[in-house]
């Protein structure tokens, strides 16, 4: 199975939102999960234009896939989106977070943008599966369900070539980069925390859970990018053997 039939699957098999029932939750959740969806909503909205540039070198195969998964981010946001709009909030057009982000992604080249993206996506799992978990919603839940599994699908897809691409780097260097990569990712999460930790609360996740749970998504991810670990087990996901075309 190649990356992109997994992306045309995941495509026609998505989960039934029940839009008609509304956006129901407590006044005193409202606020936050506002303010909350708000910030991750405009995070997954970019065009991926940049991403699309510092693959102009990769393979076809890999290109094709990648135009599916930058829809599949594009889809997150519209899904938040409407999540907002049954709540009647506005989304946002800048916020700080989105700013240096986006930055910190166009230092470099392609590797360092996926990196900062895996980044992102393994908290994003998490915090899915807080709101999925934690807010008493249909829509909220369902919604939740159906991004937390296609960042599943993400982060197999772009670990799988990060493994590829630094496999032939000296096992020293390989160690350098992921001991900076983990404190990048740690960084994040405390921003993240700080940003959002007030909806991650109200729906039953301490600080020590969401540092600890978000730890070991990542040891998962870098024992797949650096070790060659077989990957993933979050999602019971079977990660597909991606056949690279020889240049």
């Amino acid at each position: 199975m190649e990356w992109f039939d997994y992306f045309i699957t995941n495509k026609k098999r998505r989960r039934a939102i029940p839009w008609d029932e509304g956006v129901n939750v407590p006044p005193a959740l409202r606020a936050v999960l506002v303010r909350s969806l708000q910030r991750f909503q405009l995070g997954e909205s970019g065009d991926g234009s940049w991403l699309r540039r510092n693959a102009v070198g990769e393979p076809m195969e890999y290109r094709h896939a990648l135009e599916f998964f930058i829809k599949e981010e594009q889809e997150h946001a519209r899904l938040m989106a409407c999540v907002l709009e049954k709540l009647n909030a506005p989304l946002l057009s800048w916020h700080w977070s989105d700013w240096g982000f986006s930055r910190v992604r166009r230092l470099l080249g392609l590797k360092l943008e996926v990196l900062v993206l895996l980044a992102a996506e393994m908290i994003a799992v998490r915090y899915f599966r807080a709101l999925r978990e934690g807010v008493d919603d249909a829509v909220v839940r369902e919604v939740s369900a159906q991004i937390g599994h296609d960042e599943d699908g993400h982060l197999a897809f772009q670990v799988d070539y990060l493994r590829r691409a630094f496999a032939r780097w000296p096992f020293l260097m390989r160690v350098a980069v992921c001991a900076v990569w983990r404190l990048m990712f740690r960084a994040a999460c405390l921003l993240v925390w700080l940003d959002h930790g007030k909806l991650l609360r109200a729906c039953g996740v301490s600080a020590e859970g969401f540092w600890w749970d978000c730890g070991l998504i990542f040891d998962e991810v870098s024992a797949g990018v650096f070790g060659g670990a077989a990957y993933p087990s979050l999602a019971g996901l079977r990660m597909p053997e991606f056949r690279w075309r020889t240049r």
